[in-house]
């Protein structure tokens, strides 16, 4: 298809396009188009937006492919000569990040290149995935003063090793430790783990929880900080949960109860335990929350989607932000290392009639818990009613329409899903036709 020019001059510059009158620094655009989400550039254009027209001799292409591979690493373009005025060159997203050339590391934000400085460089890195924080020897930690043998003790049990083994060789054997000049030198996972005070070396490696009365975050009546190291971490968060876990006993005339909780344990547990393995620990400006209102609660984790994982890949595919990490909680028979922790939480939802989790993930990692409904009269919700009570927890007073519209059924099957609800005494109506309202 050729190039319409006016088009390209009419849209201008910006995340995605650049234009070049010639070949001068051209290396620092494909950094820049590399290190960000790839982009085209435009030779026989200038800054200005006036065309010289360039022919796409061989001697050019090779003179371009030739910048290209001599960044660091190489870079993979297509060149074209899009009509007889201008040539194309399509710089794509690389997938060896970050990318230099010797005028230095750049990054395309908007219509501008812009040179990262050295701190920009790491957070870079950092986001490529090129590091992993569990994996890397802490120069700082002093065995002989900092490891808590009665940590290493627990674990130990935990993990089923033989209780004459030495602690230092077994950290070695398992990967989180090694030796070097006669010293025995601990990954950060294995400090996170076998640190007398982890905080110590990471401030913000810890749990804040929070009760607050009512739905909002404005009137706090319980608060408390989970430190130590992980597993003390995760001990804590839960027993502060378990404070505000209201319990219902259903008599089914059967020989022994059944017990509802309005959270099921289970699911709070693998939520707590993914949050402390896979948040991000470079994030190092904030740390884990649990936020507990009337009726919902909220779970908080510094670091967003692991790269190269979506919202609806959870459940169906494994990734580990912290490889060492997980593979310590393995060992201790805390998870399955199996990437089936949201499934276990929406499955523990479910069967304790919960609405379905809500997920959410920019830079931090959001799980959203809704209450299970009180004052059930039959033994249990459909999913579509579980949907619809979690939506009218979160609207307030809703119509008919707001319904099926969130719920892309019809009115039909949505009057018949509320008359059910109303039956079960979980939600209430106001007003009369069009002016119906259901509320909580």
């Amino acid at each position: 298809m050729p190039l319409d020019i006016s088009s390209v001059l009419k849209e201008g510059k910006g995340q995605k396009i650049e234009f070049k009158e010639g070949l001068s620094f051209l290396a620092p655009e494909f950094v820049a188009f590399a290190n960000a989400s790839g982009g085209r550039l435009y030779v026989g254009i200038t800054d200005r937006g006036e065309v010289h027209p360039t022919a796409l001799t061989n001697r050019l292409k090779s003179q371009i492919t030739d910048i290209a591979r001599n960044c660091d690493p190489p870079i993979e373009i297509k060149i074209s000569q899009a009509d007889d005025k201008v040539i194309t060159v399509e710089i794509p997203e690389g997938k060896d990040k970050p990318y230099k050339c010797k005028e230095g590391c750049f990054l395309r934000i908007g219509p501008n290149t812009q040179k990262l400085k050295r701190d920009e460089i790491v957070q870079l890195i950092q986001h490529a995935g090129k590091i992993h924080f569990d994996e890397l020897i802490n120069e700082r930690f002093i065995f002989q003063k900092d490891f808590d043998k009665d940590e290493w003790e627990k674990y130990r049990k935990l993990a089923g090793y033989p209780s004459n083994i030495e602690s230092k060789d077994a950290l070695v054997n398992i990967g989180v430790a090694s030796h070097r000049e006669k010293k025995i030198l601990l990954t950060n996972a294995a400090l996170l783990f076998f640190a007398k005070n982890p905080q110590q070396f990471f401030p913000e490696a810890s749990v804040t929880c929070l009760k607050y009365r009512g739905q909002t975050r404005y009137d706090i009546i319980d608060r408390y900080e989970c430190k130590g190291n992980i597993l003390k971490q995760l001990e804590e968060t839960l027993t502060f949960f378990g404070r505000y876990n209201a319990r219902q006993i259903k008599i089914t005339g059967a020989p022994r109860h059944e017990e509802w909780e309005d959270y099921p344990s289970v699911a709070i547990r693998e939520a707590v335990i993914n949050a402390l393995i896979h948040r991000d620990y470079l994030y190092d400006i904030s740390h884990i929350y649990l936020h507990i209102y009337d009726g919902h609660l909220e779970l908080d984790n510094p670091g967003g989607f692991i790269r190269g994982l979506s919202l609806e890949d959870l459940g169906s595919k494994a990734a580990r932000r912290n490889r060492m990490l997980a593979d310590l909680m393995q060992r201790a028979g805390y998870i399955e290392n199996a990437g089936t922790g949201i499934l276990r939480i929406q499955e523990a939802l479910k069967r304790n009639n919960n609405p379905p989790a809500q997920i959410s993930a920019t830079n931090f990692f959001s799980l959203r818990l809704i209450a299970r409904p009180k004052n059930l009269t039959e033994d249990d919700l459909t999913d579509r009613q579980r949907k619809l009570y979690a939506f009218l927890t979160q609207r307030g007073k809703v119509s008919t329409t707001d319904c099926t519209q969130i719920m892309g059924v019809g009115s039909d099957t949505i009057l018949s899903e509320l008359k059910a609800l109303l039956l079960k005494n979980l939600i209430q109506k106001t007003g009369k036709g069009k002016n119906t309202r259901y509320f909580i």
